[in-house]
């Protein structure tokens, strides 16, 4: 199954009439990814940049949800992904499952 990318899954799942997660269980995974991503980010690299998506802004077509974020960035939100996949419910895990997988996590 081709999911897209990252920020093309954020805005399918907060979109309202998504009924596979509610939008504060999502925002609360989210925060968990975004708080994962940033530690493992430090540890990697020893900054201390706060891994954020822009999940409070609206869901338009043109929303960049995933924010601005570097390779390295990206690198520790695919593996804090892959860190909390098994808190996810069944439909949301194999839509990150997929996307891990398409990017050869």
């Amino acid at each position: 199954m081709r999911t897209g990318g990252l920020n093309e899954i954020l805005k399918t799942l907060l979109d309202n009439d998504n009924k596979g997660i509610s939008n504060p269980e999502l925002i609360c995974l989210l925060q968990k990814i975004e708080n994962d991503a940033t530690e493992i980010y430090h540890a990697k690299y020893g900054t201390n940049e706060k891994i954020k998506f822009n999940i409070d802004c609206d869901n338009t077509s043109n929303a960049n949800l995933i924010g601005r974020q570097s390779a390295k960035s990206l690198q520790c939100i695919r593996q804090s992904i892959k860190k909390n996949v098994d808190l996810m419910g069944e439909d949301i895990k194999t839509i990150f499952q997929s996307y891990l997988t398409e990017c050869g996590e």
